[in-house]
């Protein structure tokens, strides 16, 4: 933490959080189904994840998941929904952040693919609050939150790591703010 702005925001009931870490869960087997979507929505036909013996004769086991696909799928929830509010793997609806906190932005995410992942493999997914810090900006007093998310393989070895930062601000009332006569 920082400075005397990471005092006015990140109490100590929230910087508690720091070191937080979800429990190791199981993911939604992901199908060739899914896989056809995936390069149906993307145009993205490589013949690692749609032929099992161009993959195997590239050195694979058989045919590997988009990278894509696999770090997409087991940080996104649909807003609004009642996993979205209560799944214990999603460790930012859960910080004890200040009253009016909920405008939720992207600040940066970095990913690391350290193995493939294989069709129709059991594949698990954690997360970790890593840091937290205060800063002033054009949206007011953000604080923003260092996460490190992992998914791991059917032997546990990672496949994938991602240092992700969320910048969560005051929410703003933009219509009332657009609405003022600029004179």
């Amino acid at each position: 933490m920082n400075g005397s702005y990471s005092d006015t925001v990140i109490t100590a009931e929230l910087s508690a959080w720091i070191g937080r870490e979800t429990p190791l869960r199981q993911l939604a087997i992901i199908s060739a189904s899914d896989i056809r979507r995936y390069v149906d929505a993307t145009g993205d036909a490589n013949p690692l994840w749609l032929d099992d013996a161009f993959a195997r004769q590239a050195g694979y086991h058989g045919r590997i998941l988009p990278p894509m696909l696999v770090g997409w799928v087991p940080f996104s929830f649909k807003e609004g929904t009642e996993r979205a509010n209560t799944d214990p793997s999603d460790l930012r609806r859960q910080l004890p952040l200040p009253p009016g906190y909920t405008n939720v932005r992207n600040a940066g995410s970095e990913t690391e693919w350290l193995e493939p992942a294989y069709l129709g493999e059991q594949l698990s997914a954690r997360g970790k609050i890593v840091d937290m810090s205060a800063r002033e900006g054009k949206m007011g007093l953000g604080i923003y939150i260092g996460e490190e998310e992992q998914v791991l393989n059917s032997r546990q070895r990672i496949v994938l790591r991602r240092k992700h930062t969320l910048a969560v601000f005051p929410q703003r009332n933009f219509a009332a703010e657009n609405s003022k006569d600029p004179r």
